[in-house]
Parts: C-alpha cells; sequence; structure tokens
C-alpha cells in the first residue's frame, strides 16, 4: 500500500522532483517534511533552507516565481546562486535617517510701486478715496477687538491673515499686506526685533542677532555653529507665555547665551517680509516655532547645512533645554570633526600661501640679482667701450698733432728784417724740462695770434702768459699779436700737464 509521502512525490512536477531532491540532500528530511517544508516556501529550495535552519518564525518576502515552460524546461540557477539570493533578499535595509535640508533664505526685493497716469489716477480718484475709507474702518475694528481676545480670534480665522493665526503659514496673504507694520531691510528688521524683544519683556539674557537670516546662516555654516532660529507671531495668544515662562528661563538662557555652546540665535516677527519667507521655508504651522539648524556632514559633506530639531507651540522650559542639550550631544562630534577638518585645511592653505610668499620673494631676490648683474655688465662693456673710444680718440689726437707741428713748421712765417715797422718783439723763456734757454722772436704785428688749418683744434701742453703783471694769453684767431702782447714783451713758457694731472689726482682723492 503506497504511503501518504510517496503519493505526494508522485504527484510532483519534474521541477519540483529537483528541488524536493535538493532539499532532501542538504537537510537529510524524510520527504513527507520536505515536501511540506517546500509547500510552506512555495517551492523555494534557499527559503526553504533558510526556514530549516534558522527557524519559520521570521516571514521572509518571496518573490512569485516564473512561469513554467510549455516545452523545454529552464536552465536552473545552481545552489550556490539560489543561496545568495536567500540571503540578499532576506536581508532586511535599514532606511538611513535624513534630516530635511535647511536652504539659505534671501528675502526677494520689494515689488516697484506702479504708478498710473495722470488721466487714469484722476478717473479712479473715487476708488481710491473709497478704498482708503474702507481700509481706515477695518484697521479701527482691528484695533477694538485687540481688547477682545475671542473676536480678535474669530476675525483671524475669517480673514485669513497667515501664519501668525496658528492655523497656517498663510501664504495667500504676505506680511507686506498687513496694515501698521513697515518693512524694513533684513538688518534694520532683525534690529526692530531685538529692540521690540527687549523692550517688551525686559530681558537681554537672549543675544539675538542683528543681522539678516541671510548672513547669519552664513556665519553658523563658516564657523561652524548651531543656529537657533525662533519665529514669533504677536497674534497667537501663547507668545507672550512661551518667550516669559521658556525662552527666557534660566535653564534656556544659560544654553543659548553661553560662548561654548557655539549657539547663534536669530529671532523673526512673522509680520516682517524675511521672517515670513523663513515661516514658509520651514513650513511653519504653529507658533512660537523654534527650529535648530547646524552642518550636517554625514548626509552631504561639511557644506550642507539641515534642520536637526523643530518645536512648535508653547513648549516647556525644562523639554525646550533638554532638546538643545540633546541635539548638541548628538551632533557636537560632526561639528567637532568639521571645525578641525576646517582648521586643518586653512593651515594648509595659510603654508601655501607662506611657500608661495616665500617662492616669491625668492624669485624676486633671484631676478634682482639677476637685474644687477645684468646692469653690471652692461656697465663693464660701456666702460670697455668708452676706453677703447678714448684709446682711439687718443690716438688720434696725438696723429693730428703730429700733422699739426708738420704743418704749422711749414707755416711760420720769416721774421720781419730789422729795421721793419709794425713788428712786435717776444722773449720766451722756456721750461727747465726743455733746457730753461731763452728765445727771442719777432712778429708782425697783423698775425692773429693762432693760426690753425681747418676742422682741428690744437691741445696745446703749455701755456704763455706775462710776470709782471700776471696774464695767460690763450690762443686766439680773433686777437692780433700787437692786441695780444703789444710792441714787445718778456714771456714765460709753463707746462700744464702735469697740474693738470695734479688737479685730476687731488678730485679722485676727494
Amino acid at each position: 500500500m503506497a504511503t501518504p509521502a510517496s503519493s505526494a512525490a508522485a504527484q510532483l512536477s519534474p521541477q519540483e522532483q529537483e528541488s524536493l531532491d535538493q532539499l532532501v540532500s542538504i537537510t537529510n528530511q524524510t520527504q513527507a517534511e520536505a515536501v511540506g517544508l517546500l509547500r510552506r516556501s512555495n517551492w523555494s529550495v534557499p527559503v526553504a533552507i533558510a526556514k530549516f535552519f534558522d527557524g519559520e518564525q521570521e516571514q521572509i518576502p518571496l518573490e512569485p516565481l516564473p512561469p513554467r515552460p510549455n516545452g523545454r524546461r529552464a536552465a536552473q540557477p545552481s545552489l550556490q546562486d539560489q543561496l545568495l539570493q536567500a540571503e540578499y533578499n532576506g536581508r532586511q535595509v535599514q532606511p538611513v535617517e535624513r534630516t530635511e535640508a535647511a536652504r539659505r533664505v534671501v528675502p526677494s526685493p520689494p515689488t516697484p510701486i506702479w504708478r498710473p497716469p495722470l488721466l487714469v489716477a484722476l478717473f479712479l480718484s473715487p476708488l481710491h478715496l473709497s478704498y482708503r475709507v474702507l481700509v481706515g474702518l477695518w484697521s479701527a475694528v482691528q484695533y477694538l477687538s485687540s481688547f477682545v481676545p475671542s473676536l480678535r480670534r474669530r476675525l483671524g480665522s475669517g480673514s485669513g491673515s497667515g501664519p501668525g493665526t496658528g492655523s497656517g503659514t498663510g501664504t495667500g496673504t504676505g506680511p507686506s499686506q498687513r496694515l501698521g507694520r513697515r518693512q524694513l531691510s533684513p538688518r534694520d528688521a532683525a534690529a526692530r526685533f531685538r529692540r521690540e524683544f527687549e523692550e517688551q519683556y525686559g530681558s537681554k539674557a537672549l543675544p539675538f542677532a542683528e543681522d539678516g537670516y541671510a548672513q547669519v546662516y552664513d556665519r553658523a555654516k563658516a564657523e561652524p555653529k548651531y543656529l537657533l532660529v525662533v519665529l514669533l507671531s504677536p497674534e497667537h495668544d501663547d507668545t507672550d507665555r512661551f518667550v516669559r515662562e521658556t525662552l527666557l528661563s534660566p535653564e534656556v538662557t544659560a544654553i543659548v547665551a553661553d560662548p561654548a555652546n557655539n549657539f547663534v540665535i536669530w529671532g523673526g516677527n512673522v509680520r516682517d517680509a524675511e521672517a515670513f519667507q523663513v515661516s514658509a521655508e520651514f513650513q511653519a504651522t504653529r507658533f512660537p516655532f523654534s527650529a535648530v539648524v547646524c552642518v550636517t556632514p554625514k548626509e552631504g559633506g561639511s557644506t550642507r547645512m539641515g534642520t536637526i530639531k523643530r518645536m512648535t507651540g508653547p513648549i516647556p522650559a525644562q523639554l525646550y533645554a533638554a532638546h538643545l542639550r540633546g541635539t548638541m550631544q548628538r551632533y557636537a562630534d560632526d561639528l567637532a570633526a568639521v571645525r578641525a577638518d576646517r582648521v586643518d585645511r586653512e593651515s594648509s592653505r595659510n603654508l601655501r600661501a607662506e611657500q608661495d610668499s616665500a617662492y616669491e620673494r625668492s624669485l624676486a631676490a633671484d631676478r634682482e640679482r639677476a637685474r644687477q648683474r645684468q646692469a653690471a655688465e652692461a656697465a663693464a662693456a660701456e666702460r670697455e667701450r668708452m676706453l677703447c673710444q678714448q684709446e682711439a680718440e687718443a690716438a688720434r689726437q696725438v696723429k693730428l698733432a703730429r700733422q699739426w707741428r708738420r704743418w704749422r713748421q711749414a707755416q711760420l712765417l720769416p721774421e720781419p728784417a730789422a729795421g721793419t715797422a709794425g713788428v712786435v718783439r717776444v722773449a720766451l723763456k722756456l721750461p727747465e724740462s726743455c733746457g730753461g734757454e731763452r728765445v727771442r722772436r719777432a712778429f708782425d704785428q697783423d698775425v692773429p695770434v693762432e693760426e690753425l688749418p681747418q676742422g682741428y683744434t690744437h691741445e696745446y701742453k703749455f701755456r704763455i702768459a706775462s710776470m709782471l703783471p700776471r696774464e695767460v694769453h690763450e690762443p686766439s684767431e680773433s686777437k692780433t699779436m700787437l692786441e695780444a702782447i703789444g710792441k714787445s714783451a718778456s714771456l714765460v713758457v709753463e707746462e700744464v700737464e702735469d697740474e693738470e694731472e695734479e688737479d685730476e689726482d687731488h678730485d679722485l682723492d676727494g
């Protein structure tokens, strides 16, 4: 008689029979137990093996089996591939917790006021006047309703006034459309918020930044620090209690005001344009609203800013302080790592700058030395050229002097005959180097003191002077002998070369 196991095995298809044989060979089960396990595993051998060894408490998601082929049996994957696939399918993927990105909010510039032409303005003036009257009446109603909170809430909810009501972000009505609030620049609006906060609550314990949100955001990103964003709505009933009991509590102020905790606090009134845009960026639906923003290096690098904590509504001071401390403990290591990395990069940048500066100084010194060397070489070449030129000129002068002497000897006129009128008689005493003789000579009175060939001026190595009174007679082509000396004279020939050399030596010594 056939057993139930054998009858069940006989009813299996070839593919199911192959799966049964694989499972029995690995687990050493009976065919009945193996068939039951395979049926509970949807005839998946890897899942059945996992259930056999790990137990069936954990339900492993199964993939639907591919449709059976009508004809030739499709090739089955190997047992090793099936085990790896089962391990991959059974592995549970844990979702990575990721903070919401905090973007930099830059207020949009105010829309320029359009002024209609004069004729259009005159035509629309009745409508404009009616609108101004209605606005004035509505402002008066709002002012009177401020004394009745319930009426104010009904009016606020009926008008859909925006984020200050606590019922939504109020994206349909911007803060610039609210009445009685002048819109300022981001820096002036932050200073006004801090001034109004200190005047209303009489405390300066919270060091609110007096810059726009974008500037404070950049500072918290660069240093890096925790950026605590506080958005308040004066229209909300819980604002006053939240500020006095939570924000200004000793627990919170001790954390935020301590420089060691690296907090930067920025606050804004949602009736201001920038604070309104910041509330829309954070999707704040309830007020008062607080958020902590800092760099999140594990989620996108050292430049990603994320919202690591959101706190809405009136929160007790102890819970608010606990949230701040928990946030600090969780991200302190990340901020320290980012700060250390930036210090290292700044040190490396300074080191590279110093190396570049030293290289530039060395290069400048090399250039200066090269310039000085080139200047010295140019000066030496110029001196060599001048020396060669002087030597050539000296040789030329010597040659010309010789030619002049020969020419002069040939041009000397004979002495006038004795008894000739108009004669100038000269007695010359030669220097000791030439023997010290006295030479007498007669000249025609109309003969010039000097006669020179054209294109040459002779340089004499001596000078002729009268002793009493002493007068040096320079060569001249315009003066005659009679004009320069007279009828007769006793002259002295003096050498000038030695004296000039002594003067030159004296100038060099000086």
